[in-house]
């Protein structure tokens, strides 16, 4: 049998060409990165090393990365050896929360610095990148003017907490958060704190003090850095583990950056989600979209408070419909301004039969429909009930899912999005979390849902004549 060289050739070279690495690029790319900001530069920074280790107990796979931007202030919880400064993760199963398992040091961030955010996104798309993207942004919220992650500089409230034993096992830091308290005030134009009248108390994410940065972040500012970091295109996901964000208010600046929106419109926990049941379940189900991915994850917050804090929420909204919703809202705010000469007491006693969210922290929101609901038996004016029909059509359109605990429904309602909406003028005067947010004139970080329509006109008319 004679030796075709030419063919023995042609067959090593074709050999080797496919024995040859494929480049990245051309590589079939995970389904998922997971992008956690994770801000424990704050009385939180036991939580954050706590939710950090449950990522770790399960980590991330063929089909997910879960890349975690970490900055610690070394105070409240400690680890060895103790570090202080921002550091990026890769997290895998078993990764620690220590810089030498961290892919990448950047020093000192300021996380309440918008351009450290856009640069957080860009950096993981660009290095892990994935055929979808989420955006977890972990840390203290306000909902619709606030996020707040730092409070000196430009300080508005301030937290007093004491500091944790040194504690580096994972059983050991849970025990530690767990006996975590802190109450919040206001600080005056010269930085003064002075507490508030009802101080809270309990492990949750609702006032933050950060001692190294000076800065907070206001949701235009993260609107706006996540509108540098995509330039044109969308998060599958952008999640809130932190208190209070899930509010029309809060959809809607973020209509641009995402296709969903998962948020709470009740405080969270301290501990926040359960990340171990969360990334496990993920792993399972290997979510093909958005959707899918948030039903994951408000299941598994669900199993996992619905015994244990039966006051929570938690929802995930379509923001694909969020500006018909607004539109809706808006249409509503114009029928019941005129109403307010006619039936002022029916709109009253429906905001008063609506039960504030965060009761006594002196945050003034309330779920939008459920406050339709109530205004329904109060009312006989056609516009408004029409008006009422269809804002709620559109907002049980965009509900993908909804959690809400057994003493978070009746009149609270918690059918996934609340609205500001404070009861009297002088609560809204005395918000200390407002800071003119919701004047048609501010230019302070303006809220665009505020500009763009006329809930915030009606509210206004509805103030003046409810002192």
């Amino acid at each position: 049998m004679r030796l075709d060289l030419r063919a023995l050739f042609a067959c090593l070279i074709t050999s080797a060409v496919a024995m040859r690495p494929v480049p990245a690029q051309q590589a079939a790319l995970p389904n998922w990165t997971i992008m956690v900001f994770m801000n424990g530069d704050n009385n939180l920074e036991p939580d954050a090393l706590v939710n950090f280790r449950q990522m770790a107990a399960v980590g991330g796979n063929q089909n997910v990365n879960v890349v975690v931007q970490f900055d610690r202030i070394m105070k409240y919880a400690h680890t060895q050896p103790d570090w202080a400064q921002t550091l990026r993760f890769v997290v895998r199963k078993g990764t620690k929360p220590l810089p030498a398992d961290a892919v990448q040091d950047i020093g000192e961030a300021d996380m309440g610095d918008p351009v450290v955010l856009s640069d957080f996104v860009k950096w993981s798309k660009a290095n892990y990148p994935a055929q979808h993207y989420m955006l977890v942004i972990w840390d203290h919220g306000e909902g619709w003017r606030l996020f707040l992650t730092t409070l000196l500089n430009k300080q508005r409230a301030a937290v007093r907490s004491r500091s944790l034993p040194l504690v580096d096992s994972a059983q050991a830091q849970i025990a530690a958060a767990a006996t975590l308290r802190h109450g919040f005030g206001v600080a005056d134009k010269n930085g003064v704190s002075a507490p508030l009248a009802s101080a809270p108390s309990g492990g949750y994410r609702s006032a933050s003090n950060d001692e190294t940065n000076n800065d907070l972040l206001y949701d235009r500012e993260i609107e706006d850095g996540l509108k540098d970091a995509l330039q044109g295109t969308k998060l599958d996901v952008l999640a809130f583990d932190a208190c209070l964000m899930s509010m029309v208010e809060t959809g809607y600046a973020m209509r641009d950056s995402a296709k969903v929106l998962l948020a709470s419109e009740e405080l969270v926990p301290g501990l926040g989600w359960p990340y171990d049941d969360v990334l496990s379940a993920i792993e399972v189900q290997n979510p093909a979209d958005g959707a899918a991915m948030a039903k994951i994850i408000v299941s598994a917050y669900k199993n996992h408070y619905q015994t244990i804090a039966p006051d929570t929420t938690f929802a995930a909204i379509d923001l694909s419909k969020i500006q018909n919703i607004a539109d809706r809202v808006s249409s509503l705010a114009d029928v019941l301004t005129p109403e307010l000469s006619t039936n002022l007491q029916g709109i009253v006693s429906a905001r008063d039969a609506t039960a504030t969210y965060a009761p006594g922290y002196q945050f003034y929101h309330v779920d939008v429909r459920e406050f339709m609901e109530q205004l329904k038996g109060r009312t006989s004016s056609a516009p408004v009930l029409n008006a009422i029909n269809a804002a709620e059509s559109e907002i049980d359109s965009a509900i993908i899912a909804n959690y809400a605990g057994t003493e978070r429904q009746g009149p609270y309602g918690s059918f996934g999005l609340a609205i500001y909406f404070p009861a009297t003028n002088a609560n809204h005067l005395n918000d200390p979390f407002a800071e003119g947010g919701y004047e048609k004139d501010n230019t302070y970080y303006p809220v665009e849902f505020v500009q763009n329509y006329h809930w915030a006109d009606f509210l206004h008319a509805y103030w003046n004549m409810v002192p």
